[in-house]
């Protein structure tokens, strides 16, 4: 393993938080708007390596306390271990086309989002692109995606559209399913997203609504997207309903493309390096928490 990155909070912080599941920690204090649950005025903020400059989408490991994170151009998988702040590579190279936009960890496969939405499966820590499969995107048109997220009442993927043939001219963003049973894509979309509804929302006509990435959040249940162009974070049901939205300040998220959600709660943004240094924001979640299930 190699040293991973510099926290701007102290690291014994972020380590305690880590293992206690404390809040607190603050890099900056000023009042901004946040999720119920969240103190987006208080995160831990670290630097990623040069590995993570384009770190363009996470998944948390729920194995242990690690996320597994992919790069637009690079053919591998990355593991952060975020309580030592130390990477290493989780996979050889996995694909012969490059453009990795996200990914999601299932049990023991890792499916790997490309932009023209072809999604690749590989099982975890085998190292041989012969195992590695891939699902093209059914759809024709000139189609770009990078957002894939797992719904676990569905033993679903889904994947939204950041830009599709099919959306032009109709102010939405579609979401279209992968069923992880039948290894097939639905014959039409699995629901969409009102782009008018969210300028509405957000009282801004000129708000862009071009998802980069989302994650469905393991106590609510509810589906948190990025919008990486327009500085955004859209709250919405899992049927693409929209709840709430939240403006990023762009000094903090000059180009957010990775989401992710520890079981606890605690929530992960990382950055790409486009503008500076590639991030990672961790926020502890304050919320009220599902009660530990009883051993029979």
């Amino acid at each position: 393993m190699r040293k991973l990155f510099q926290t701007q909070c102290p690291v014994q912080i972020l380590g305690f938080i880590l293992a206690a599941g404390l809040i607190g920690a603050s890099c900056n204090d000023k009042a901004i708007s946040s999720p119920k649950g969240y103190d987006f005025s208080k995160p831990v903020k670290s630097e990623l390596g040069k590995d993570l400059n384009e770190i363009s989408g996470m998944s948390f490991n729920r194995d242990d306390t690690t996320i597994l994170a992919v790069s637009d151009s690079k053919r591998k998988i990355f593991e952060l271990d975020i309580r030592m702040l130390k990477l290493r590579d989780y996979s050889e190279k996995m694909y012969t086309q490059s453009d990795f936009e996200d990914l999601v960890k299932i049990d023991s496969v890792v499916y790997v989002l490309i932009s023209n939405g072809t999604i690749i499966s590989m099982p975890l820590r085998v190292h041989d692109s012969s195992k590695t499969i891939a699902h093209p995107f059914p759809f024709t048109g000139k189609n770009d995606f990078e957002t894939l997220y797992y719904d676990q009442t569905l033993n679903a993927l889904v994947i939204l559209c950041k830009s599709c043939e099919s959306d032009k001219g109709k102010q939405m963003r579609s979401a279209y399913r992968f069923d992880l049973l039948t290894k097939q894509f639905d014959s039409s979309a699995f629901y969409t997203i009102s782009t008018k509804t969210i300028k509405e929302l957000m009282k801004n006509d000129d708000a862009d609504f071009s998802p980069s990435g989302a994650s469905i959040h393991p106590i609510d249940k509810r589906l948190y997207i990025l919008s990486s162009a327009g500085n955004l974070l859209v709250i919405a049901d899992t049927r693409g309903k929209v709840l709430e939205g939240y403006n990023l300040n762009p000094d903090q998220y000059p180009q957010a493309e990775g989401i992710t959600f520890s079981p606890g709660g605690t929530l992960y943004i990382s950055n790409e390096g486009k503008y500076g240094k590639p991030t990672l924001l961790m926020y502890p979640f304050k919320g009220k928490q599902d009660a530990p299930k009883k051993n029979k």
